[in-house]
């Protein structure tokens, strides 16, 4: 039954965090994606992201064949109806179960701010996300070949822990975060986003467990099955959820701290640079529920189904009556969804002036066995070159840990104008394409707080020794 289903997810992908884009120091609400505390001491002392959209998709099971013509072609072959190109499968597939997801963002206004000690966001986005855990080497051929497949055909399989998810939400964020703690060369900073969550559609299947033979490419049998569905339908407001993220960085400044107060005449206009800056967090905590879903379990059953091109897979009814087929099912019309929960550890070291190497670590931390997205695991290394004006990074890409094969990537900021990939190689050249990506982003950046504008508040004068900012003799 699975395979017949996971037909319809072959060419599935994972997430990704856009590597190229995050490390920058002038990236504004951009930056809390992976460190939420960030927006406290920020270089620019206000930014706003006017509008941005990012997609990615990534595979561990399937490419398509590049031995034709380059991504470029095909997308433009796909707007025209033509045949795409042949699907091949990966050089890994008998290694170990594959997983997958796919990403789509379009990313609404954002704005953050650094004001003194404190630092404070706020943003709203619309996320649509899929994920797929758990699919073992057999299966995957199954949903490749399809069930017409002979060298497995007969054969009795047995697969556990297999998950497939999707859902679409939109989030209002708002963040805040503190510098802690200001003293010699060292900067310690705090910081969290709490999100709101609108869910418009979702829908999850989960395996638990799934004992079956495919007799031939007509007849299947399965022999033992549990597990739970859930669908909810696309609407404006399909229940309700919260989310957050947590952080804390230090910073090895290239200037002692003592009292420093960013932003602000007194004691530091420019923004304070540093050796090397390290950040801890725990993204995408929490999860979303939805109210008016067709659910269901089943805890076990046997099932043979004749004819496996009429499995009623198209909708929830249909898994709904499939389910209810295979033996002892029980009902719902509640459907949770978790978040695609990870941690994050990010390093960032200062080679020359205006040039950097940044490294991250993203660890998935969603169950096998529960209904949370899930993210992939990776490893990025990101030189890159940044002033006010201009960025340009180089983003290198492991994705769940695969170091055969890498993606490449290329981020260019020009004012406040953003466009990159971290997987550009495919727009370039003709490898088999296992992954694209895209994202973008168009801002607002002031760098001077009005302090260091010469600009002092109205009918007041001031007084030696106080501890009223200045104004920048040199602007």
């Amino acid at each position: 039954m699975l395979p017949a289903l996971l037909l319809l997810a072959a060419a599935s992908v994972q997430a990704q965090e856009q590597f190229g884009l995050v490390h920058g120091n002038w990236s504004g609400p951009d930056a809390l994606a992976l460190d939420p505390s960030r927006s406290a001491g920020q270089w620019p002392y206000a930014s706003v992201r006017l509008i941005g959209a990012d997609l990615f998709a990534w595979n561990d099971l399937v490419a398509l064949s590049g031995a034709d013509h380059g991504l470029l072609r095909e997308v433009r072959n796909g707007i025209r109806g033509r045949v795409p190109a042949a699907i091949v499968l990966r050089e890994s597939l008998n290694e170990d179960r594959k997983q997958g997801g796919v990403v789509a963002a379009l990313d609404g206004p954002a704005f953050s701010l650094a004001s003194g000690l404190h630092g404070f966001g706020v943003g709203i986005r619309t996320r649509a996300m899929a994920s797929i855990t758990g699919i073992s080497p057999h299966m995957g051929r199954f949903i490749v070949h399809g069930p017409g497949y002979r060298p497995q055909q007969g054969q009795r399989y047995r697969d556990t822990h297999v998950r497939a998810l999707a859902a679409t939400w939109t989030e209002l964020s708002l963040n805040y975060a503190r510098i802690l703690r200001a003293a010699g060369f060292g900067l310690w900073r705090a910081g969290a986003t709490l999100r709101y969550l609108v869910p418009h559609a979702g829908a999850a299947l989960r395996m638990d467990v799934l004992d079956f033979t495919v007799v031939d490419s007509m007849r299947a049998e399965v022999h033992e099955m549990s597990g739970a569905f859930g669908a909810a339908m696309p609407e404006g407001v399909a229940g309700s959820g919260w989310g957050a993220d947590v952080g804390i960085s230090y910073e090895r400044t290239m200037e002692k701290v003592d009292r420093y107060l960013p932003h602000r005449a007194s004691n530091g206009c420019a923004p304070m640079a540093y050796r090397y800056r390290l950040a801890a967090s725990v993204i995408d905590l929490g999860g979303m529920r939805f109210d008016r879903a067709v659910a269901g379990s089943v805890q076990a059953g046997s099932l043979t189904i004749p004819d496996l091109g009429a499995v009623p897979v198209q909708g929830a009814e249909g898994m709904d009556s499939l389910f209810a087929a295979a033996g002892d099912m029980a009902r719902s019309t509640q459907l949770r969804i978790g978040a695609p929960t990870a941690v994050a550890l990010l390093y960032d070291q200062r080679v020359a002036e205006h040039a950097y190497i940044a490294l991250a670590w993203v660890q998935q931390l969603s169950a096998r066995t529960g209904d949370r997205l899930r993210r992939p695991n990776t490893l990025a290394l990101t030189p890159r070159f940044e002033s006010r004006w201009f960025e340009a990074a180089l983003p290198v890409v492991l994705h769940e840990y695969g170091w055969r094969r890498p993606s490449v990537g290329l981020m260019l900021r020009l004012g406040d104008l953003v466009i990159g990939s971290d997987h550009v190689l495919p727009f370039l050249f003709r490898p088999d394409v296992d992954a694209v990506d895209l994202y973008l982003r168009l801002r607002i950046t002031i760098g001077r707080s009005p302090y260091c504008k010469g600009r002092r508040r109205a009918g007041r004068r001031h007084l030696p020794g106080s501890g009223e900012a200045m104004p920048c003799a040199m602007p």
